[in-house]
């Protein structure tokens, strides 16, 4: 046993994570070289990061790899390990290297053994053996693919933020009414949309998704699944149906598996209309995800967003209605309810704040704001909404009980450490709060309001200014923005900052990103860390339909 025992877990029981590597099958990898699997998994086999690659580039490359999954864990929120158990010396040598403060430990790793077990099965189950599909002629796969390869290109996933941000889906000609339309792959990872003939068919998912053994199938409701497979998951003779008809795909990384998911994990083929839904959705949606101004607006509270798209599928020529948010998962609030009382109990939680109830109610307030005469005169009050967000990731407050100290540690310090926003802004974002502090005050009668407004006044904007100007106050990602928009690339956008990237690390947009001016609502893994607490409002919710 290693004598360089984290400090951490001294007079305590380690908490132990196990890793190793698990040869793929050949019939999976498609790679004439042999492929390996580095997983970190928890004593009871629940896996918590992966990742595949030859033999000789997984040993140079795992100990960066533990540090990622320890900071972003498969599960969601995980306590990080004390001690880490790896039956390979040369892999214990590597991780004391890079982790001299963990515990490792080279001894035998059973639980692996399991994995590997399961993990065979599971991906020989799982490998996608055709694309010919009955009913569905290979004139109509070719369409399919084509749109899909141009769906994978134009990436939707690095708009929408996560996978709970639901769009609302219809189109008259092929029989779909109001259905869920989520969109995953914020993380590089599992790129795809699902389609859900209802809210509840939704909601029922996310409830279902939480964390899962690999031995595990949850009960998942019936919808509709488009997801980018590696070679690694198509079979030779796929690959080859591919090659013979030459349908077009993106990438190794972008085979296009469509799916008609069952419950109880199991599935079906998909029938001609499923593939022309999906054609017709992989068309329309980048049409829409081009316009992120609108759907910011739309995500914030301030403009719900609705296209009509015309597209031509093999099946002929459809409309396809897209909307976000989805607008059944808003509560409706009566004029008199008294908004700020809800968010000062919110804010009394001594867990955390459930994030769904609080967007909720700062989607009325806003509202309300908006047709204020103070929100009147403003062109713009996106700066009300992030401010609200930040308060509550960064010093656990709702608007309702953030006092003038907490304002400023949000306005001069988080603000200029976590948002792109050019210093040219300060004027308008400390006017935005001005405007929405005198509404609060006039209309809500905030008890912070006199003492915040006072923070607001005098120099605020030339200090909010010199703060965002001083580039010794950003983060990493920030710092990656600001100095692409330094090199005359656009920044608010995702082309200008996958260019900018590919000139200065040849390396994918790494998932911290964040676009100019308009921050993400919820990181993906602080999301995961709140899920169960949203499934009770969630539950909530349905009780009162």
């Amino acid at each position: 046993m290693s004598s360089e025992r984290s400090q951490g877990s001294r007079g305590r029981d380690p908490i132990e994570w196990i890793g190793g590597t698990v040869p793929l099958p050949a019939n999976l990898s498609g790679e004439s070289e042999p492929l390996e699997v580095l997983f970190w998994i928890a004593p009871d086999g629940e896996i918590l990061g992966s990742t595949v690659a030859t033999p000789g580039e997984l040993l140079p490359m795992a100990s960066e790899h533990l540090q990622s999954t320890i900071e972003r864990p498969m599960c969601g929120v995980t306590p990080p390990p004390t001690r880490v158990r790896v039956a390979s010396a040369e892999l214990a040598d590597v991780l004391r290297t890079g982790h001299p403060g963990l515990d490792v430990v080279c001894g035998p790793t059973p639980e692996l053994d399991e994995v590997q077990a399961k993990f065979g099965e599971r991906m020989a189950g799982m490998e996608q053996e055709t694309f010919l599909f009955p009913e569905v002629s290979p004139e109509a796969t070719a369409a399919f693919f084509k749109a899909a390869a141009h769906l994978f290109q134009d990436a939707p996933w690095a708009v929408v933020p996560d996978d709970e941000t639901a769009f609302s889906v219809t189109i008259e000609q092929l029989g779909v009414h109001d259905a869920v339309l989520s969109v995953a792959g914020q993380t590089g990872e599992h790129c795809g949309l699902r389609l859900f003939a209802t809210l509840d068919d939704f909601e029922g998912f996310l409830d279902a998704t939480g964390t899962l053994s690999l031995d595990e199938v949850a009960d998942l409701p019936p919808h509709l699944l488009l997801v980018f497979e590696t070679v690694a998951g198509i079979s030779a003779a796929a690959r080859e149906e591919v090659s013979e008809h030459q349908w077009q795909v993106a990438s190794d990384d972008a085979y296009p598996v469509l799916i008609a998911a069952q419950e109880q994990g199991s599935d079906r083929a998909p029938t001609a209309e499923e593939v022309a839904i999906a054609e017709a959705l992989a068309l329309s949606l980048p049409r829409v995800t081009a316009e992120e101004e609108a759907l910011w607006d739309a995500w914030d509270g301030l403009q719900p967003l609705s296209r009509s798209v015309s597209v031509s599928t093999y099946a002929g020529e459809v409309e396809v209605v897209l909307a976000t948010p989805y607008s059944k998962r808003r509560p409706k609030f009566d004029p008199s309810h008294d908004i700020l009382a809800d968010l000062a109990a919110l804010s009394r939680d001594v867990y955390e704040i459930d994030h769904d109830a609080r967007q909720d109610l700062e989607d009325e307030l806003v509202g309300r704001f908006i047709t204020s005469p103070e929100g009147k005169a403003l062109h713009e009050t996106f700066a009300c909404r992030f401010v609200m967000e930040l308060a509550a990731n960064h010093v656990g407050q709702t608007i309702a009980t953030l006092d003038a100290e907490d304002l400023g540690e949000v306005l001069f310090n988080v603000i200029p450490r976590k948002v792109s926003v050019a210093p040219s802004e300060a004027l308008d974002i400390v006017e935005q709060l001005r405007a929405f502090y005198r509404f609060l005050k006039r209309e809500l009668e905030l008890e912070h309001a006199d003492p915040c407004l006072k923070l607001l006044g005098g120099d605020a904007v030339e200090r909010l200014e010199a703060a965002l100007s001083d580039s010794a106050n950003y983060g990493m990602a920030k710092s990656m923005v600001m100095a692409g928009a330094d090199a005359g690339y656009d920044m608010g956008t995702q082309e200008g900052i996958e260019s900018w990237m590919r000139l200065m690390e040849d390396e994918p947009l790494p998932s911290v990103m964040s676009t100019p001016g308009r921050p993400k609502p919820i990181s993906k893994k602080a999301a995961q860390a709140k899920k169960n607490k949203r499934k009770a409002a969630r539950k909530a919710r349905k009780k009162n339909r």
